[in-house]
């Protein structure tokens, strides 16, 4: 009977053991639910524990952790060295409008140095032959033969002859030696060749002759043979280690700029690598009908990397004032609108909508979305705009709207109607900031050739149709995207055709005709793309091309025909504001 008693209590307790043990593990698998781990880059991988992944070779996170399920992206110190990501605090700062000015750089003439024969001879030999070569001071550069300087060499050497057999009791000898050494060295022989001549005693036939200062080589008047009268010039030399920046200014323009203002200039080529300098100068002048401001800055150039000649463009900041703002490179923008990539937490960032203000140079204002002192990602932040669309597929901001950029409806036919006959069709398109300010340095070169046709003078027509096409150039138009850049290719085809036909046009007419076309595809660009800050007249002769009618844009509201030049100035009407 005991027996049995025991067998019963070690049976009880072996299942209030084992119900106990149930439930233990399943409470414990309650409480700490299996753990999978994935790929920050590549989510579709998955995994019940740690280990590395298959596609990328990154170390996997718990998938709590991970990015799956939201726009976050999380990157280890690696990938963030790699990347080269850096990241700035959003701050208040001062930005105001940006007026962009086509300029040009020339050879600062305090630089230059005219090379003129000293005496009348014939030249036996050139040393530098062509334009545009590099001469250092000292360097020969022609070789003369001159009466008069075989005579003064006669007259240094027996001075000298007397000097050293007479000069020791005579002192006169030793002044009659200095007079003749002078001589010499006022007829622009060196002071080595002087005492070159005193050792050798032999007078030379052909006296050669030394560059004075170093530079560039922009005019040759003589050639090998020639007889040259004194002070008949053989050369001209530019110092180009400190150039000239010029710039023409419209009245609007003028009140921006002061002597003394520091000044950003973006030269052609070197955009990335902008230069900071002062104004120096600033001249009014007259111009076919247009009052002008000449601008000019000095630029120093030691390193000699920019050339006469090159392409620039003066950027002039007013209206500033104190707002929050972060470096233009922060920003992205794409058809889905602009955004920027916030630090949420240690080395994740998470994209963000922003609606953007004022952009200058290098920075640009935020209206919406940010705060001030939040992190945000500066260089790098293309890097993880690609991470996003490769690990979702689509852009990071799909299904947001935003309205930050200038949404427009605007025409997109060119056609030679009135405004009030543009086609009806519209189309809404999404438009760059950066790229309106572009185009609005495109008029500066218009509005010259417009000036040139009112002038009814051709060659200045051909001049600033060159300038025209190399500011078409200087608009970028990566900066659109989809529809608008495909409306943008449509244009500038068609200006860059009718300009480079005006260039080398030598007709009048053919060329009014010629910027007619070109006038009514800016005139469509300025309607699609915007310009800020622009007040233009939109103005029509109803009487040009037998009566057919043309269009041209001008900053005057007083008609300036471009089509008839003096015969009918004011033959016209104005037909629209442009703002």
């Amino acid at each position: 009977m005991k027996a049995f008693i025991y067998i019963l209590i070690s049976a009880s307790l072996l299942l209030n053991c084992s119900g106990g043990k149930k439930e233990s593990a399943h409470d414990h698998a309650a409480e700490t639910p299996a753990t999978k781990y994935t790929c920050p880059m590549h989510p579709s991988v998955i995994q019940d524990g740690p280990g590395k992944c298959p596609i990328c070779g990154m170390d996997l996170v718990p998938k709590s952790q991970s990015s799956g399920d939201n726009n976050d992206l999380m990157l280890n110190e690696s990938q963030i060295r790699l990347a080269n990501i850096t990241t700035q605090k959003v701050t208040l700062q001062s930005i105001g409008e940006t007026v962009v000015i086509n300029a040009r750089l020339v050879v600062d003439q305090d630089y230059s140095e005219v090379i003129t024969s000293r005496s009348a001879g014939r030249v036996e030999r050139l040393f530098f032959k062509e334009t545009g070569r590099l001469v250092n001071k000292g360097e020969p550069l022609y070789e003369l033969y001159s009466e008069t300087l075989l005579t003064l060499q006669k007259e240094y050497l027996l001075a000298k002859d007397q000097y050293e057999a007479l000069g020791k009791t005579e002192a006169r000898y030793e002044s009659f030696l200095k007079a003749s050494e002078r001589k010499l060295l006022l007829y622009g022989l060196s002071k080595s060749q002087v005492e070159q001549l005193g050792q050798s005693k032999t007078v030379k036939q052909q006296v050669t002759f030394l560059a004075p200062a170093s530079g560039m080589i922009t005019e040759i008047n003589a050639s090998e043979g020639q007889y040259l009268s004194e002070g008949g010039m053989l050369y001209k030399i530019e110092n180009i280690t400190r150039l000239w920046l010029e710039a023409e200014l419209y009245p609007q323009e003028t009140a921006l700029v002061k002597i003394g203002d520091k000044i950003n200039v973006r030269v052609s080529g070197y955009e990335s690598s902008p230069v900071e300098t002062k104004v120096t100068f600033l001249s009014p002048e007259y111009r076919a009908n247009t009052q002008i401001v000449i601008m000019r800055a000095a630029i120093e150039n030691q390193d000699m990397k920019f050339k006469p000649g090159t392409q620039a463009q003066v950027l002039l900041n007013h209206s500033a004032r104190k707002t929050l703002a972060i470096p233009t490179d922060a920003v992205i923008r794409d058809g889905k609108g602009t955004h920027v990539y916030v630090e949420s937490d240690t080395n994740t960032f998470q994209p963000r909508m922003v609606k953007t203000g004022l952009e200058d140079f290098d920075k640009v204002e935020i209206t919406e979305g940010l705060t001030e002192n939040e992190i945000v990602v500066v260089s790098g932040a293309y890097l993880l705009y690609s991470e996003l669309v490769l690990k979702k597929g689509v852009s990071p901001m799909a299904g947001h709207q935003h309205d930050a950029m200038n949404s427009i409806v605007k025409n997109d036919k060119m056609q030679r109607e009135a405004p009030e006959q543009i086609d009806n069709k519209k189309q809404t398109i999404t438009i760059d900031p950066r790229f309106s300010e572009q185009l609005a340095t495109v008029l500066i070169p218009y509005l010259k050739m417009k000036d040139a046709f009112v002038a009814s003078n051709t060659k200045s027509a051909n001049q600033e149709s060159k300038n025209f096409s190399a500011a078409l150039k200087m608009v970028d138009m990566n900066l659109l995207k989809g529809e608008a850049h495909i409306n943008w290719m449509e244009k500038l085809n068609a200006m860059e055709k009718a300009s480079a036909s005006i260039q080398t046009e030598t007709d009048l007419e053919k060329q009014r005709v010629l910027f007619s076309d070109l006038t009514n595809a800016l005139y469509a660009s300025i309607k699609m793309y915007s310009v800020n800050g622009l007040h233009a007249y939109y103005q029509y002769c109803p009487m040009a091309f037998d009566n057919k009618g043309a269009y041209w844009i001008s900053l005057d509201q007083e008609i300036s025909n471009p089509y008839f030049g003096e015969q009918m100035l004011r033959c016209g009407e104005t037909k629209e504001d442009l703002k």
